[in-house]
């Protein structure tokens, strides 16, 4: 079914600890913004002077903050941009599958309807029991390898549909990785 491998996974979590991180960095400009306003309409020396103080320590703050982004923008993007091409790759493999397993499960398909329609014939016509026998045991393994072909197909169908899905996140978070660049050299 909707199966992640390791690399996925940790690319899901980093994308998510990044958005973390992001959001903290858009509060503490935003707190920063706030206080740097209050600032500006403070008539107290005595309070100016200690809003001055942390401000410049949340100035020291921030610089941190971004210096700590950064770096983990650029090894997120290269995971992601090594994440994309292997799922092209792996995106292409689970098309041919899903052409090859249509394929089986037609033929499989076709062997159970002959089955099915010999097993009819053979009721009417007068067969002996070993043959009868061995007309129901071709007709069972027609029905299983079909009911076995068609699970098959949904599930490298539902795969390639998950290989999709991430694929996108991940062109999402790309995108989004070069504006928060952009928002960080800004800020």
């Amino acid at each position: 079914m909707t199966e992640h491998t390791i690399v996925e996974r940790k690319l899901k979590t980093d994308i998510h600890y990044k958005n973390a991180v992001r959001r903290d960095l858009v509060d503490s400009v935003r707190q920063l913004h706030d206080w740097q306003e209050k600032l500006n309409q403070l008539h107290n020396i005595r309070k100016e002077k200690k809003l001055k103080k942390t401000v410049e320590r949340y100035r020291g703050f921030i610089e941190d903050m971004k210096t700590f982004l950064s770096p983990l923008l650029d090894e997120l993007e290269e995971g992601i941009k090594e994440e994309m091409s292997f799922s092209e790759d792996e995106i292409k493999e689970f098309k041919q599958e899903v052409k090859e397993e249509t394929i089986l499960a037609s033929e499989a398909r076709i062997a159970f309807e002959k089955a099915r329609d010999a097993a009819d014939n053979a009721k009417d016509s007068k067969l002996e029991p070993d043959e009868l026998v061995a007309l129901k045991e071709a007709y069972s393994k027609a029905w299983r390898a079909f009911r076995l072909e068609k699970h098959r197909l949904t599930e490298a169908s539902e795969e390639l549909k998950s290989e999709q899905t991430d694929r996108d996140i991940f062109k999402m978070e790309l995108k989004r990785i070069h504006v928060e660049r952009h928002f960080i050299k800004e800020v």
